[in-house]
């Protein structure tokens, strides 16, 4: 026997379908098969995996072997917990799956049938040469390595060596020529059951996924019928849409993402790559701000410099780039608020990299379409038109009396907010990205609510004047109980609709907002004596999505949130205090934000009274 190497990819992929059978959603594990000895086609031949106890290097995997995102080793999202060899030569994993918010997604994906396809990443020691016909040559790998599983979105082309590492590296593996004679006969294992296919079972298995994914996107788009969800919904059950597709299109009206403002680009945002996102630390830029000592930080003191040499002010501690506070993936964290309406459109892929984007999931009034204008620099004056000028019917010859537009305008001018978040001593030496996620989505989670809040019933001292302080706004008595809760009525809630029709204002993105008692009552409050139906069913009331917070209890707003003006003077403001935990050896975060909300015109809403 002739034996050669052969010039191998330093890493090898090959993909296989993932089973939904295996997966129990209480422990967050998933049974899988990750390798067969299926033909693959590289560029060098046929690729045959021998899928035998003896052929395969699992020690790598049963030590704890990770769990990629499409074989992306800073992305590990689980782990091996479990691997075998069957009988019928597959390579079996049992996987344990995270609990952070970003993992519970890929879960939830998996779950849902979204994520179908997982590929294992090898390594090939040695092969022999089995075969050779038309010119095509067949190799056996008889001694190969797998070294981590990971989920795809996309199956690797086996076609062209994939997995090659960045770098081109390679690497040589002995192939053995084992060519056989054409009178002989490959050995068949006695034990190797003959492979079936059970036509039936796989026709209902796709006839269910197609029924699953038909109901979903047709509730989708009942929830949000008012923003031309049904429309949006029967289009994706024409072109195939995924559930995903579908809820990216939808995110798009709701609201929409044009923001008003200069044009440029926030002072606090540097417009980082990628790769410099994953290398910001804020726990870095903590220990080094509370040490005084920036050696190992000097990235982070960079990156706080530009944004000091833009908004023209030194920090109170160091300021946190937009594009750090704002990352893509946090969505399931900053999901603080309890909300029904809405609740299927909020996606890790649609956060723009700005801070108030990140707030979206969490804050009810910017979800429900304010108007938000980043990067403001001082006080910021809108214009808005309170008077309409007349015109007349004249008789021949006649002159027409003049009028004047009358204009005013709205003020927005920094307020800050600012909150603290408690860190300990354990939590500040640690440096796992999920430690990271779960310190900035404190501090997005905080600025959220306090801003939401303020937008909605804020009207105190050195605080925004919300939605329900602000003057000129329509009132709707409503019917309570005796302990003054709110209990509407169907006419009383119609009423609401009718008084900003009777000023003009029944346009732009209108919707209901109450508390989850509120909510509660009108899901069993009845409409009349005799249809059956209630004032507040499907995640809507008189036509209009309904939205849940808490941040507003026992009361009820309607209008048209458009016009609700949001201004961000867009830098947050970490500052470490160490004597609030100086016995424990922890720290508290103070957080500052500079931020400012009106209501543009008064008439575009109405609250119970």
């Amino acid at each position: 026997m002739a034996t050669r190497k052969l010039r191998m990819p330093e890493r090898l992929t090959r993909s296989i379908a993932l089973s939904r059978d295996g997966i129990d959603e209480e422990s967050r594990t998933v049974r899988l098969a990750f390798a067969s000895e299926v033909p693959v086609e590289r560029w060098y031949g046929i690729e045959v995996l021998d899928v035998q106890p003896e052929s395969v290097r699992l020690g790598r995997l049963r030590d704890g072997g990770p769990v990629l995102m499409d074989h992306d080793p800073t992305d590990q999202v689980g782990v091996v917990e479990a691997v075998e060899i069957g009988s019928d030569r597959v390579a079996r994993a049992m996987v344990r799956f995270g609990n952070s918010a970003r993992v519970q997604e890929v879960f939830r994906d998996i779950v849902d049938g979204i994520r179908r396809h997982v590929s294992v990443g090898y390594r090939i020691h040695k092969m022999v040469m089995e075969s050779q016909e038309d010119g095509v040559e067949t190799y056996r790998a008889v001694d190969w390595e797998p070294y981590e599983i990971s989920v795809v979105s996309v199956p690797a082309d086996h076609t062209v060596g994939v997995g090659r590492d960045a770098d081109g590296q390679c690497y040589e593996c002995e192939v053995e020529d084992r060519t056989m004679s054409k009178d002989q006969t490959p050995q068949v294992r006695a034990d190797a059951p003959e492979p079936t296919v059970d036509v039936r079972a796989v026709e209902n298995e796709v006839r269910e996924r197609e029924l699953k994914r038909i109901r979903d996107l047709e509730s989708i788009g009942e929830r949000f019928a008012a923003y031309g969800g049904r429309e949006l919904a029967r289009e994706a059950i024409r072109e195939g849409w995924t559930v995903e597709k579908l809820r990216e299109q939808l995110l798009e009206r709701l609201p929409e993402r044009d923001q008003i403002s200069s044009g440029e680009a926030p002072a606090g945002q540097l417009d980082l790559s990628e790769k410099d996102r994953r290398r910001y630390s804020l726990l870095r830029a903590l220990n080094a701000a509370l040490n005084g000592d920036w050696r190992q930080a000097e990235f982070e003191r960079e990156c706080s410099a530009a944004i000091a040499e833009r908004v023209g002010r030194d920090p109170r501690g160091f300021f946190v780039p937009i594009d750090i506070i704002g990352r893509p993936g946090q969505t399931e964290g900053e999901r603080v608020m309890n909300v029904t309406t809405g609740a299927d459109l909020i996606a890790t892929d649609h956060l723009a990299d700005q801070f108030i984007e990140s707030l979206r999931p969490s804050s009810v009034v910017i979800r429900l379409g304010a108007t938000v204008l980043n990067g403001l620099q001082g006080n910021a004056d809108i214009p808005r038109q309170l008077g309409s000028a007349s015109f007349q019917w004249l008789a021949d010859d006649a002159a027409v009396t003049d009028s004047d537009l009358t204009l005013g305008s709205v003020v927005l001018s920094p307020k800050t907010v600012a909150g603290s978040v408690a860190m300990s001593r354990r939590l500040l030496k640690q440096s796992a990205p999920s430690i990271e996620d779960l310190v900035r989505r404190d501090l997005v989670r905080g600025a959220a609510l306090a801003i939401d809040k303020a937008a909605l019933q804020g009207g105190g001292a050195n605080e925004p004047v919300g939605i329900i302080a602000t003057t000129g706004v329509n009132t709707q008595t409503v019917t309570k109980d005796a302990s003054a809760n709110l209990t509407p009525t169907w006419a009383e809630i119609v009423g609401f609709e009718t008084a900003l029709g009777a000023d003009e204002a029944l346009t732009g993105r209108l919707a209901y907002v109450t508390s989850a008692s509120v909510m509660g009552t009108l899901k069993t409050t009845p409409k009349d004596a005799g249809s059956g139906l209630f004032v507040l069913e499907d995640g809507q009331m008189n036509g209009y999505p309904v939205v849940m917070s808490n941040q507003i209890p026992n009361r009820l707003i309607f209008g048209n949130f458009e016009d609700v003006l949001i201004g961000m003077w867009g830098v947050l403001d970490v500052m470490p205090d160490p004597a609030a935990k100086a016995a424990s050896g922890g720290l508290v975060l103070r957080v500052f934000q500079d931020v400012d909300v009106a209501v543009r015109h008064p008439q575009s809403f109405c609250i119970d009274a």
